[in-house]
C-alpha cells in the first residue's frame, strides 16, 4: 500500500495505499513489540562518508514510539538528514496550484465511464462516510481519488502523518539544528504519479475501491516492516501486480524511476567527504528499499557496497 500526494494537499506527495501497493506504505498494526527484529535499515560507506538508509512508514500512531534503539543510535551519529521531501518548507499556494493542475479529468469526462456499478457504489459509500461530494469525485483523475481514499482510511484507522517515521526524524533534526537535504522536489513527486498511464491509474483506483475494508492486508504489511523483512514486503506488494498486470506501470513510475534518481543523489552524498567523516541519515518510504530495483541495488550497480544494519553494527560515539 503506497502513500501518495501530500500530507494535507499542501505538504508532500508521498503516500502508499494497500490495494494499489503504490501509493503509501501506511501501515496498521497495534501492540508493536521491538523484540529482536532487524531494523529496516542499511548502511553504505565510501571514503569518509557514511550513509544510513532507513525505511519509513509515512503515517503511524503514537503506539509505535519510542522506536527501537538502533534507529536512535544511528541518528545520533548523523551530521545531516536527507528525506524525499521536506513538507515543512513547501509553499502552500504553489503546492496547491501544482496539484490542481494535475487532479481533474478533461472537461466532459467522468469516472462513470470507467467504473463498474459495484465500484461506483463503493465510491458513493466513501463519499457518504467521509462527507465528500460524490459528483465532484467523479471528475477527479484516478491518482487523486486514490490519494483521497488513502487519507480517509488513515483517518478511520486513527493513523496520523505526524507520527510518521520521516516526520519524527525531521523534528529531531530540527531540534539538533542539523542540515536537512531533499532527494526530490514536489514537482517530481507529483509527476511520478500524475503522469503515470491513465490505464494504470484506473487499475489502482479499482483495486483501492474493492479492497478498502481489507485491514488484514495493512496489518500484514506492517509486520513485514516491523520484522525488517524487505523481501517479504516486496513480494507481498508485488502480488498485486501479478494479479493485475495493469498495475505494473505504477511500479515503474512510483518506484523504479524514482529509485534510480534517489540513488544518483545519494551517490553525490557519498562523494562529498573524501577526507573527513560525514554521516548522512537518509529516510525514504520503505518500499524504495525493497525489490530488484531498490535504492540499495541501484547503489550496488554503481559499485558501492551496501550492508544490512544489525543492532551490534552501530558504532557508539566516542566520548571526549
Amino acid at each position: 500500500m503506497f502513500y501518495c500526494p501530500h500530507y494535507d494537499l499542501m505538504h508532500a506527495l508521498k503516500n502508499f495505499i494497500k490495494s494499489s501497493a503504490f501509493i503509501c506504505l501506511v501501515l496498521v498494526y497495534s501492540g508493536l513489540s521491538h523484540a529482536q527484529n532487524l531494523p529496516f535499515m542499511w548502511q553504505v560507506q565510501h571514503q569518509g562518508a557514511l550513509v544510513y538508509l532507513v525505511g519509513s512508514i509515512h503515517a503511524l500512531t503514537q503506539d509505535y514510539y519510542p522506536l527501537p534503539s538502533v534507529y536512535q543510535e544511528a541518528f545520533a551519529q548523523a551530521d545531516r538528514l536527507a528525506v524525499e521531501l521536506n513538507p515543512q518548507t513547501l509553499d502552500a499556494n504553489t503546492s496547491a496550484r501544482l496539484v490542481q493542475s494535475k487532479m481533474w479529468l478533461p472537461a466532459g469526462h467522468t469516472l462513470e465511464a470507467y467504473l463498474s456499478d459495484h465500484e461506483l457504489d463503493q465510491l458513493k459509500h466513501y463519499a457518504e462516510t467521509s462527507g465528500s461530494d460524490y459528483q465532484r469525485a467523479l471528475h477527479l483523475r484516478p491518482w487523486m481519488l486514490v490519494e483521497q481514499l488513502t487519507q480517509h482510511q488513515l483517518k478511520q484507522a486513527n493513523y496520523d502523518a505526524n507520527y510518521g517515521i520521516d516526520l519524527h526524524f525531521l523534528t529531531r533534526a530540527q531540534e539538533r539544528q542539523l542540515p536537512i537535504l531533499e532527494l526530490e522536489t514536489l514537482t517530481q513527486q507529483i509527476n511520478a504519479i500524475a503522469n503515470a498511464p491513465f490505464r494504470a491509474q484506473l487499475a489502482m483506483l479499482k483495486s483501492s475501491l474493492t479492497q478498502m475494508d481489507d485491514s488484514d492486508y495493512m496489518a500484514q504489511m506492517t509486520e513485514y516492516w516491523r520484522e525488517g523483512d524487505a523481501d517479504g514486503l516486496y513480494n507481498f506488494v508485488y502480488q498485486d501486480v501479478l494479479d493485475n498486470p495493469d498495475l505494473k506501470p505504477m511500479m515503474t513510475f512510483l518506484l523504479d524511476r524514482r529509485n534510480r534518481h534517489m540513488a544518483d543523489v545519494i551517490s553525490i552524498y557519498l562523494n562529498q567527504s573524501p577526507t573527513r567523516r560525514v554521516t548522512t541519515f537518509v529516510v525514504v518510504g520503505a518500499l524504495h528499499l525493497t525489490g530488484p530495483n531498490s535504492i540499495q541495488k541501484e547503489l550496488e550497480r554503481k559499485g558501492y557496497r551496501v550492508q544490512r544494519v544489525v543492532p551490534q553494527s552501530i558504532e557508539q560515539p566516542v566520548s571526549n
